[in-house]
């Protein structure tokens, strides 16, 4: 990828602190002058004693502790500023990329792995503070101090300001650019690695159960060991480059002060000239350092920069920008002339398919898995839009109804019921805010769970999730019809309600279901020919297309 669009991406993150932005820089710069003309100040009354004064002694203590005072307060300043700007930057990068997340949805995010989303909420982000904290302020900050200190040496001698200043640029601009160049592929390789190995362990994690059961741990293990293994070597990489940068730097400080040693003694500079070309030659290199190791950190910056760039100006693939507000009770739900394939494959998955829903009915579809059912009750849900063909609610197309409203309306029940980390009671509500409890009552028992909960130590208080007491899948699913029926939306989308159940509870729900459905559009998928028997209409859905029982 092009690097120009992703770095106006991230300088678009600046402009908002500009005014902080060049406070750090001026302090950055006083913060350098302070250390250079610590041994200015001091070499340059040594000479003064060396001819015999002694009277400026007094005043030179005072200004060598105003630089040290001045010093340490516009560091503190600079870096406080420089950090202060860079974590509320990561914040808003974070705040863009949940914004990104939010509105690519399950239909975009279904997808991607976990490892990959975890590694770019987390480490992709936090390798953004090089970026926003150690380079746009370091390079402005270097800039200065060394048009600072080369003006001043040029009053003494230009010939030896003109090597400084080649010493200088060598070190904060040549070498990090060929370092940049022999190692750019470095960084993205690194972050595909961490990017892996993250996945790896995030899937060791939730399927203990079948590595165990499978006798896979050794072969997982073996797995990880290698990726570990890569990871270990291109951080060696990384690490080899900045010795290299180290080295090279210092030896270029080294060349320098020789040659402006040299130069100026076989050009007869005075005493005074000499010596502070000298110091400026080993104390005024402190900014450009800052940045020779610039291009080996950007390595990794710039590889996340690039995914989190794609990711948030990836496409998502429904806008909403419809404005219609919920229906409290449709009468009808007609789909049309459906036809419709996934981004990924070139065959239909929906083939021009029409479906009339009507209140007070339920409509249920059978048919092997893969044929279409789940993927209708994604452009019901409006995850995608279809190809060709519509879809509307009291002859009202999806796309005229705002995200809000179409959530509202429609109830889904997916096969899987995500728990959340909190109390069965909250995770029936899903709200913080003060609800009855009665009322979640009447639709656990309406779920068949009541007397689950009950038997709990603490009820509807228990905390259910990945770090509590975890629950079984018959119980997610009955957790997750409590969840549809408290919502009570005007249209019941139920897929595979009673996969996980068995006969007796599968019977239960089912007439739970059916009365439930009184004055709502109902429409339920399953392959189950029992759970199907409680529909009005039934169809089969066969590669995409449908027909009637």
């Amino acid at each position: 990828m092009k690097k120009g669009p992703m770095l106006k991406w991230l300088i678009r993150f600046l402009k908002p602190f500009w005014f902080k932005m060049t406070l750090a820089i001026l302090l950055g710069i006083i913060s350098n002058l302070s250390v250079v003309l610590i041994p200015l100040i001091g070499i340059q009354q040594l000479l003064l004693i060396l001819q015999g004064n002694h009277d400026t002694l007094s005043q030179a203590f005072w200004q060598l502790l105003s630089c040290g005072i001045i010093r340490g307060l516009a560091r503190y300043g600079e870096q406080y500023l420089n950090h202060d700007i860079a974590f509320r930057l990561l914040a808003s990068v974070r705040n863009q990329i949940f914004d990104t997340l939010r509105k690519l949805g399950p239909a975009k995010l279904s997808g991607k792995k976990s490892g990959e989303l975890v590694t770019a909420i987390t480490s992709d982000v936090e390798a953004l503070e090089v970026f926003f904290a150690h380079t746009v302020s370091p390079i402005f900050i270097a800039f200065g101090t060394t048009t600072a200190t080369v003006l001043y040496l040029a009053t003494f001698d230009w010939r030896l300001a003109l090597i400084l200043l080649a010493g200088q640029i060598s070190v904060g601009v040549v070498v990090p650019i060929l370092s940049y160049r022999n190692y750019e592929k470095v960084g993205a390789v690194y972050a595909e690695h961490f990017a892996a190995l993250n996945q790896q362990i995030l899937e060791n994690i939730t399927s203990l159960q079948d590595i165990s059961q499978f006798d896979l741990t050794e072969k997982r293990l073996q797995q990880m060991w290698q990726l570990g293994q890569t990871l270990n070597s291109q951080y060696q990489k990384k690490m080899n480059q900045n010795s290299f940068l180290q080295i090279t730097s210092e030896a270029i400080l080294l060349l320098t002060a020789v040659l402006m040693i040299g130069i100026g003694a076989s050009t007869g500079s005075s005493a005074e000239t000499l010596a502070t070309s000298t110091i400026l030659a080993l104390s005024s290199f402190g900014s450009v350092f800052a940045l020779n190791g610039l291009g080996n950190a950007l390595l990794t910056t710039f590889a996340s920069a690039n995914r989190l760039f794609t990711l948030v100006t990836e496409k998502p693939p429904v806008i909403f920008r419809g404005e219609k507000t919920a229906l409290s009770a449709p009468e009808t739900a007609t789909v049309t002339d459906l036809l419709f394939h996934y981004p990924t494959s070139m065959t239909p998955t929906l083939y021009h398919l029409s479906l009339d829903l009507k209140r007070n009915q339920i409509i249920g579809i059978g048919g092997k898995s893969g044929s279409g059912k789940s993927s209708l009750f994604k452009l019901l849900m409006r995850y995608y839009e279809p190809d060709q063909g519509n879809i509307a609610i009291a002859q009202d197309d999806l796309s005229i109804f705002s995200e809000q409203a179409l959530h509202e309306m429609e109830g889904m029940m997916a096969q899987t019921t995500f728990i959340f980390e909190g109390t069965i009671a909250w995770n029936i509500a899903l709200s913080d805010k003060n609800v009855d409890l009665t009322t979640i009552q009447q639709v656990a028992e309406k779920a068949s769970i009541h007397d689950w909960i009950l038997s709990l130590p603490e009820g509807y208080q228990t905390k259910i999730g990945t770090k509590n007491r975890l629950v079984s899948d018959g119980e997610r699913q009955r957790l997750g019809l409590a969840r549809l029926f408290f919502h009570n939306s005007p249209i019941f989308l139920l897929d595979e309600p009673t996969s996980n159940l068995d006969y007796l509870n599968e019977q239960a729900i089912l007439q739970t279901i059916k009365k439930e459905s009184t004055n709502k559009l109902t429409l339920l998928i399953s392959h189950r020919a029992s759970t199907l028997e409680i529909a009005d209409r039934k169809y089969r859905m066969t590669n995409g297309h449908l027909s009637e029982y």
